[in-house]
Parts: C-alpha cells; structure tokens; sequence
C-alpha cells in the first residue's frame, strides 16, 4: 500500500486512484473465492461421479464459465500487485530514467491489449444479445452472460494500466 507519509502532502494519491484500487481488489478477492468454489464444485462432481455413479451433466460447462470469470477478474489484480509473468532480463539493468520509460510504454501496451479485446467482445456480445443466442450443452444460457466479465476485465486491467501509466510518468512508485 502506499505511505502518504512518505510522499509529502502535494503527492497525496487521487481520488480516482483509490477508487480503481478498492475495486480492483475487491474483483481480486472475487477471483479467489471463486477458485474455492470451483474446488468444491469439482470435488463434488467427483464424488458424485466416482462414488454414487451419479455424474453432474452441468458441472464442467459451468466451470468453464466460471474459469473465465476469475481470470478476468483477478487479471487486474496480477497486474497491480507485479505478479504477473515478467521477462526483466533486460528492464533490470535499465536506469531510473529509462526503467519510467519502459514502464510507462508497458503500461500503454497493456492498456491497448484492453481496449482491443474489450472492444472485440463487446462486438461479440451485441451480436449475441441481439441474435438471442443461447449455449448448447447442459446449462441453457444466453451466450452473452458467460462473456460479459471479459468486459468487467479488461475495463479493470485498462484502468490499472492508466493509473501505472500516470505514476510512472510523474515518477510516483508503483
């Protein structure tokens, strides 16, 4: 977390910092409990498979979808705290001045890679919502409900970008 003290009154982090930090954690926590509920739920289609012969029909679908729910949601997450996958082979020599420059020109990277997959899923999800499409398998769902946290995803990473944009450009720790 960040030391306000430290900083000085004039660098106090703004609003809209603390906002996007509070709400990208609380997804993050999200993430994690649905990691247990995906473990329970598997657990349990196991013990339903393996010891009543009883197989849940809907059980690997709905993983499914909430797999993609909790890596677009603690996507963000990863990407605030550092640990996502790294390659710092090069960025770790580079100076204080050349180390903000590549962190900024990373940061815009990550920001473009949102917008690009938000804007094609939310391309996706119209075209779905509008044709009333619905899942084949077990569980008949619209097709645009399992895609919608791509969105809430990619919203979360740009936003974390942008502010790891603006920090490294005023030279504020990250």
């Amino acid at each position: 977390m960040i030391d306000h003290k430290e900083w000085g009154a004039a660098n106090v982090p703004l609003f809209p910092d603390r906002i996007v930090t509070c709400l990208v954690r609380f997804c993050g926590a999200l993430s994690t409990a649905l990691i247990l509920v995906i473990f329970v739920q598997i657990v349990f289609a196991v013990i339903r498979r393996y010891l009543f012969d009883s197989p849940l029909q809907w059980s690997d679908e709905m993983i499914g979808y909430m797999l993609v729910t909790f890596v677009m949601l603690g996507s963000a997450e990863a990407l605030r705290r550092g640990d996502h996958i790294a390659i710092d082979l090069a960025s770790a020599q580079l100076r204080p001045r050349m180390a903000r420059i590549q962190i900024a020109i990373a940061n815009l990277s990550v920001m473009a890679f949102a917008i690009i997959v938000g804007l094609s899923i939310w391309d996706s999800i119209s075209f779905a919502y509008s044709f009333g499409s619905y899942s084949v398998g077990y569980i008949e769902i619209a097709t645009w409900i399992p895609q919608a946290p791509i969105v809430l995803g990619m919203a979360l990473l740009f936003l974390t970008a942008g502010l790891g944009f603006y920090r490294s450009v005023r030279g504020l720790p990250q």
